[in-house]
Order: C-alpha cells, then structure tokens, then sequence
C-alpha cells in the first residue's frame, strides 16, 4: 500500500508537469520560510539566500528563528502525545526545516508530519546522489521514503586517555573490542577514594553514545527489515545481554551516562568528535585519541533540512532544502566535521566577521582529518538508531523499576507498537498547515525602524510577550518610531553587534574590550535626559561603562551572585531561615544543623568555579586578592588571611561545603540545577535556569552571603545597553534603551538604578524576599569596606581572571590532596607576582595596530612564562 502511494504521487506530477526544473516556475509572490534555532543565526547571513532567489526569479526566502528545544522535542518514548504536539507545531512554522535525528522521526513521519521527498529526489537530474557520504545520504531515509537531504556531520566514536592506559597497562582500545573488554577497561580505569568507592567512572557515555554503542555491537538495527513498514524488533536476546551488562557496570559505579562534573577526567568516553578538542588539553601528556565504536562502527550524527508536509510549495521548498544542502556557509558549520557533500569537503567558507561567528571547538588536525576518513565508509546511518530511545527507555526501566533487561525490552517494544500505531492512526487525520509570513509593518511618512539585539542566554526567551507589549506601547506613544524588530541572538554577543543592529542590550559589560569606533559615547544624551542620574546608579556600574573619560553603555541590570536555601529543607530541620542576610554565626549554625550524619551530603554547594569561597573568606576577614587596586593588590600569605582562608576551606574538608576541584583544565556546563541542595549560590545573569513542571512551587528562597565584621564581598556583573555609532537614528535608540532601563521586570537580575529597587512592578514579579536582598546588596555597594569580586562578565582586566585560577590550585591541594596551605599560598603568590611584574608591561589596547587576540596572547604568554604549567588553560595556537 505504502509503495502503491509514492508510485501515484510520481504519476501524478508526471502528468501535470511538476518535475523540477532548472529554475523554480516564474510566480511572482512565492515567499519560502525556512527555520533554524536561533543560535544557528550567524550563519544564516544577509545575502546566503541572493544566489537562490537570482536562480529562481519571484521567489523570496524568509528566516524563521525558532526555540533550541525545537532540536530536541519530548522523545516519543517518554511521550508520544507531547512529541507528536511538539513535531506538528515546528513543521507549521515554515516550508523547510532544519532537522537532526532527534526531531524527525518515524514516528512523526507516520503520522504525516513530513513531506516524503523520494518523488522530487528520484526525478532530479540534478542531484547527485554519489556526492554525499553514502551513510550520510541513508540517514533520513526509512520506510521506503527520503525525509530529509543532509547538510553535515559529526562522528560519534569511542575516545580515550592514552596516559590513563599506559598507566594501567591496558592495551588501547579498537574496534574489535567486545562489550566484555569495554567492561573490564571501564572496571580497570575507574579511579576509587579510600573507601573503595568509584570517585570517578571509566567510561561515560555522552547524548546517544550509549544507542550507538549496543547498535554497533549488536551488529544489526532495532527494526525488522523484512516487514513495511519497518517495525521495532526489541526483544532480542543478544541486546538483552548487553544491556544486563551495561546495567551491571552502572551498579558497580564505573561507567555513567550523561555530562558528569568529571567529565574531563573520565579515561574513556562515548562522545561526538568535541571530545578530541585541544582545548585545554595538557601539552605535556599524549593527546586524547578517538577510535571506531567497539563491534566496528562509528556513529552519526547528523543535521540536514526537511519540507514541511503543510508546504504549499512543495517544488520549491525541495529545491531550497537542495540548495542548503549545497551551501558552503551552511555545511561546513561549527556543529558538524565534515560537510554531507564530499564535494564540498575542504572548501572554504566565504570571509566574515571573525568575532561574530560562532563559537566552536571543532577539532581540525591531521590525526582528527585522518581519523574522520577512517571511520566514515563503515559509519551507522541515523536511520539504523531508528527505535534506539525505547533501548534508553527499557535501561531506565531496569533502573527505576527493577526490571531485568528481558521484561523492559518486551515492554518497551510494546510501548513501541503501539506508539507507531497511533502515529500511524493520525495520518488521516492530519491537516499541517504552514503559518504565513507575518504581514511587514507599513510605516507612515516620517516614522522609522529601530533594529534592537538582545542577546540572551535562555532559548527560548521566556518573557518575550512582555518584550512585544513594551513595545507596542512604545511605539505607539514615540512621535518617531514606528518599528522595533527585536532580535534575540543566543549568547554570547558583542562583537558585530554594533554592526547588526541600531541598538543592543547584552548581559555583560563588552567596554573594556569593545572596538569603540563603533559605538557612540552616551554622555551627551546623559547629561540632557532629566530622568538620568548618575549619582543613582548602584555601586560603581556607570565606572565600569567607561573609558576614555567617556561612557560607551547605559548600566540596565546589576546580577549579583547571591544564596538560595531550600526552605522545606530549612523548615525540616528546624534551621531558623535568615532574615536580612546571615552573620557568620548564623550561617555556621545552619550548616552544623543541616548535616547532622557524617554521611549526609554537604548543604552548601557553590555553582561557581570559586567565587562563593572568595566571598566567605572576606567576611572571615582574608582578601587573598583586593580587587579595589588596578591591579588587584596580592596578599595570600597575610596571616589573617591565611587564618581566614583555612577557616572557609575546611569547612569543605569537613564536609559542610561541597567542593569539586577549581583549577580544572575545561569547564563543563551540566544540566543539573541543584534542585535539591539545601544551600547554593546563584548567578542572576541567565544562566542558571530551573524548569518546574506543571504548578510545582519553587521552594527555593533568595538571600546574602553572610557579612563580616570586617570586610564584605560581593560579586556581580551589569548588563549594558549600547548605541551603534552608525545608528541613522541614535536620539530615537537612546529614548528606547532609557525606556528598557525603567523597566527592571524584563530582567533576570536587580535594577541598575536605585530609586527602581522598590519598584512595585518589580516587587509583584520577583518578590518581597528577592527585592529585600536587592536592597541589601546596594548597601553593601555603598560601604567603602565591601569587596567587589569580578565575575567571568564583569568587565574586569583581560589577565585578572587568571589570578585565581593560581590560587585555586592552592586551595585543590589543601583540601583534595591534603597539602600544607601555607606552602601552597606561598608558591601561588610567587607566581601571581611575577605574573603581574610580566602584564604590566603589557601597553593598553590599541584597536588600530592589533587584534583582541593578539592582546590577549600577551596575557598568556606572561602566564606560560611564569609557570609552563599554565598552557593547560589555554587552546593550542594555530599555525
């Protein structure tokens, strides 16, 4: 039946001439939207779509940027209702879609969410087939139908520490390793603490490692392939070994699944090509290494675009899939290794702005080139991990249930069954209609359009509609401007800002190193505007917007780190909950009634890389560093601070403060919120986002960390408004950054301006506790004994942040490996010293003979000269 429709459909367009010609048929009118997720948008520039649209005259394409969830909708193993919305509400936002493994699949083309494509592909002449990586081609194909044309590909291998090997006297791995050698190097690599507790797994598993690892040892799929179409096959016995053994080794502890905060000290990893960055690798010790999965293969994983199956244009939104395909900008993107087309394989992509594209850490040697050649001829196609969520399903079965391997997979498969079914029922009844474009604003004589980036680091937006009321209202009571197109581009910024928009917002101050030719100084309009005043900016923001005796950005919001404690939490151990803020004694108190068993787990765990212990030293009286100088002023060895910083880190030793290891060669970013630690602190910049399910209730309350007798610290960083210094309408920008300004209840953090504070908009949205704290920390900003500690986005001194990353080895030694602290402050001081004595030979910042790159090098190469050990830190430098 299946085969009987595509037949009709190919005779069908036969018939009426729809085969695809050189150019699209000449209808003026014809507008084609494509989507992507908004961090994709830098590569999606102005003119990417002139060559198409000059091609196929009466044409026009349009960008749609979607949320990043879009990538990655609700599996429809753990919801197939919830992914089946989520499916059909994506192909109703445009024509053509860009699409991965995980938001096209057969379950959303059963249902009819997706345009078949085998029709056009097998009738253009024009496309070559044997251009593209034949696994590559294969991997959304399924069914008897193309559902997708590839853009790019990553790898998905097996990758490994070989100085961990060598030390243990493992072979190294290959490809002829069965699951039993993974599990005894996994056993062997994992490190253990003195309990004989596994401290650190020997094999972790990264996104679909662990799928594409039983995949490739089981050497077949989890379908059928003599039924049509395809239908799971789970219950296999050979799948159910291996998946009892995986089971068994996480019960032991030495393999995980998952980013871990030990990710980069796991010896062996199922992972994409990123694992074998050379970020932050040691220069001393072999680099990481990458082989074919154990049973022989290499996964894929790969990204391509899609058409709609609610496309009126479905000719033409073939060709612009085909035609996307065959970009160089888009396939030799920062999310793939290699292009899907070989043709375009060492192609280089147009010039442009260096500092605005993405940001990637794709791994381009020769071994990596040599590697990707070796493993793609036998690389498993996407579509052979088709029903591998049901094998993560039956694990978690196994995990949460109890369930040996044999019942979750006959359960799985059944879920699986009937999963298809209902997808399959749908089809009928599914009407995908794709949302026109928006209509274009008309504006009137003498109105104009204000083009405003906002970068943000939460996808999607979360309070856009507010954004899109603002400015409505604006609009309609500005005598001049009649449009804002508000752009939200996925963090981070700077950069090209100020040459993509009139006007911007960003979440952290770019002065310091901002190219200010292309920014306008504020001073004129600050000095004129009579609801500005300076001396109502909290703590020394509008300071930090400066230089040059001049003002480059408009201070909007302070994000302070503060203390989050969980009140039930509090509650069920009897923990008075502070009240305007905690003394010492109070906050010592706390700890001693939350962790009554030795075994309980620490109640205060930093989110931060050391900042929260900087703070707690201060209030104990220490500054190790005193951020009030320029540099800062270095005294690790004073003996109350000294006295100060062994007070703070033995708390961690005894258990009341979590503490991971601080000067650590790579950063990784998890998912896990902290959702249930009694104490944590917070950054309120963005990052840090909790999502609750349904009417859940926060049951976390904000607070300050505990002030001293002495001195107090506080850390915080500003997000900053800007003018673009060719802006055609700077007066009418400044009127709309001042009005953004006035409205601390669009942001995440307090209000730059302290007469807003108490704002009652404010207090409505964010709190009576969360405005109280914001009125203790201008307090705090306003005493001349507080410290102010610089976070990653302060806007500090390019070199600063390196200061404490020698004074976190210090503290690493003292508490995880039980060194003498005065000995370790001493050696730390030596080298923050000569550090120091290096960079202020460094000449200020000259836009005009030299890159921000070539500034920051200095910096390095002042660190690497004091302390070789240093260029862990940094990436390798290209030749």
């Amino acid at each position: 039946m299946w085969l009987q429709r595509y037949w009709f459909f190919i005779i069908v367009m036969l018939a009426s001439g729809f085969i695809v010609p050189p150019s699209l048929a000449q209808d003026a009118g014809i507008v084609l939207q494509v989507t992507v997720p908004e961090f994709m948008r830098p590569m999606f520039n102005e003119g990417l779509f002139d060559r198409f649209e000059a091609e196929n005259p009466g044409a026009t394409v349009n960008v749609v940027y979607s949320d990043f969830d879009v990538l990655a909708p609700t599996p429809p193993a753990s919801n197939l209702e919830e992914h089946l919305q989520n499916v059909e509400e994506y192909v109703s936002s445009a024509d053509v879609l860009a699409v991965t493994g995980e938001n096209l699949t057969v379950e959303g083309t059963r249902a009819g969410y997706f345009l078949d494509l085998t029709p056009l592909t097998s009738s253009d002449a024009t496309l070559n087939v044997a251009d593209f990586y034949p696994a590559v081609w294969e991997s959304f194909q399924w069914d008897q139908g193309v559902w997708a044309l590839p853009v790019s590909t990553d790898i998905m291998i097996l990758t490994y520490d070989p100085a961990a090997f060598d030390e243990a006297g493992l072979p190294y791995p290959n490809e002829n390793w069965t699951m039993d050698d993974l599990a005894d190097a996994a056993r062997t690599l994992a490190e253990r603490d003195e309990n004989g507790d596994v401290s650190v797994p020997g094999l972790l598993a990264v996104n679909d490692g662990l799928v594409m690892l039983l995949r490739s040892l089981l050497g077949q799929g989890f379908y059928d392939p003599n039924t049509f179409p395809n239908a799971p096959r789970l219950s296999n016995p050979a799948l159910e070994a291996l998946l009892t053994t995986w089971r068994e080794l996480e019960q032991e502890g030495v393999v995980a699944v998952g980013f871990t905060e030990q990710y980069d000290q796991v010896p062996m990893r199922l992972e994409s090509s990123f694992g074998l960055g050379s970020f932050g690798a040691d220069p001393n010790q072999p680099a990481r290494q990458g082989v074919a999965l154990p049973g022989g293969y290499a996964g894929l994983d790969v990204q391509g675009f899609a058409v709609s199956a609610g496309t009126l244009y479905p000719q033409e939104a073939y060709a612009l899939a085909k035609f996307l395909s065959n970009s160089v900008e888009i396939a030799n993107n920062p999310f793939g290794i290699r292009p899907a087309r070989q043709s375009l394989v060492g192609v280089e992509a147009p010039a442009g702005d260096e500092e605005g594209a993405i940001i990637a850490f794709r791994p381009t040697s020769p071994e990596m080139e040599a590697l990707v050649d070796a493993v793609l001829p036998n690389a498993l196609p996407v579509s052979e991990l088709r029903f591998g969520g049901y094998v993560s399903a039956a694990l978690t079965k196994m995990r949460d249930d109890g369930l040996d391997a044999a019942s979750a997979l006959q359960e799985v498969e059944l879920q699986a069954v009937s999963n298809l079914q209902t997808a399959e029922s749908l089809r009928s009844e599914t009407a995908v209609a794709v949302a026109t474009p928006a209509p274009e604003v008309v504006l009137q004589p003498g109105e104009i359009t204000l083009n405003f980036g906002m970068v943000s680091f939460i996808n999607p937006m979360p309070n856009r509609d507010q954004w899109d009321q603002l400015i409505r209202d604006f609009v309609a009571n500005d005598p001049e401007v009649g449009q804002i197109v508000l752009d939200v581009p996925f963090g981070p910024g700077g950069g090209n800002m100020a040459e993509s928009y009139d006007c911007y917002y960003l979440p952290y101050n770019d002065v310091p190193s901002a190219e200010l030719e292309t920014l306008l100084n504020l001073d004129p309009f600050l000095d004129t505007d009579p609801t500005f005043d300076r001396n109502d900016v909290v703590g020394n923001s509008l300071a930090q917007v400066q230089r040059d005796n001049r003002t480059w950005a408009l201070p909007i919001d302070i994000q302070p780190q503060v203390l989050q404690y969980h009140s039930e939490k509090f509650a069920e151990a009897g923990v008075p909950a502070p009240e305007n803020g905690w003394t010492l004694d109070e906050f010592a108190d706390a700890l001693q009634m939350l962790r009554v068993n030795p075994e309980d787990d620490p109640p205060f765990v930093p989110m931060d890389t050391g900042t929260s212990l900087l703070i707690l030293i201060a209030a104990y009286g220490g500054l190790p560093l005193d951020y009030r100088t320029n540099p800062p002023t270095v005294n690790f060895t004073d003996p109350a601070t000294m006295d100060a910083i062994r007070q703070v880190l033995d708390l961690a030793k005894a258990g009341y403060i979590d503490y991971q290891e601080l000067a650590r060669t790579r950063f990784i970013i998890t998912a896990d919120g902290g959702s249930e630690y009694a104490i944590r602190s917070a950054q309120l910049n963005g990052f840090q986002v909790e999502i609750r399910i349904g009417e859940q209730e926060d049951p976390y309350r904000m607070t300050s960390f505990p002030q001293g007798s002495q001195y107090s610290a506080v850390s915080y960083s500003i997000g900053t408004a800007y003018i673009s210094a060719s802006a055609e309408n700077p007066e009418a920008c400044y009127r709309w950054i001042s009005e953004i300004a006035r409205h601390p209840e669009l942001f995440s953090g307090m209000p730059a301006r302290r007469s807003l504070i108490n704002d009652p908009v404010l207090i409505a949205s964010q709190g009576d506790d969360v405005v109280a704290v914001y009125n203790q920390i201008d307090s705090l900003l306003s005493d001349p004994n507080t410290i102010a500690l610089p976070t990653p986005f302060a806007g500090a001194s390019p070199g600063n942040f390196l200061l404490q990353l020698w004074l976190n080895r210090a503290f690493d030694n003292y508490v995880l490996h039980d060194a003498d602290l005065a000995t370790e402050l001493e050696r730390a001081e030596t080298y923050v010293r000569s550090y120091l004595e290096c960079t202020a030979n460094i000449p200020p910042y000259d836009e005009a003979t030299q890159s921000l790159r070539e500034y920051f090098q200095q910096y390095q190469e002042c660190a690497t000269l004091v302390d070789p050990s240093m260029a862990t830190f940094f990436p390798a430098n290209e030749s």
